[in-house]
């Protein structure tokens, strides 16, 4: 899986969902998250991205785990499709 330009930052769907990071690891290990891309910046370290629909389901999940949700049943929950995250808008539909 490669990364595109509208994949978002760790820091970014922490916030969105009001946890920490390392959170989000553990959620995306147990199937709570979509897979992150690993990116090397080289010196600079290594960063990773997550698909934007991930900042969405975040905040979904979180949810469940304020209203006492286990994480099977969050698990099971996406099996099922009961996560959808809403649909991008074109830039034509924004200029109307």
């Amino acid at each position: 899986m490669i990364a595109r330009r509208d994949w978002v930052t760790t820091a970014q769907v922490a916030e969105a969902a009001g946890v920490h990071p390392t959170t989000l690891a553990r959620w995306s290990k147990l199937g709570l998250l979509p897979e992150r891309v690993h990116l090397n910046l080289g010196r600079r370290g290594r960063a990773f991205r997550w698909p934007p629909h991930a900042l969405e389901q975040a905040q979904w999940v979180k949810a469940r785990i304020d209203d006492m949700w286990t994480m099977e049943e969050i698990r099971a929950a996406l099996e099922r499709g009961e996560f959808k995250p809403a649909l991008p808008t074109s830039p034509s539909e924004d200029s109307s």
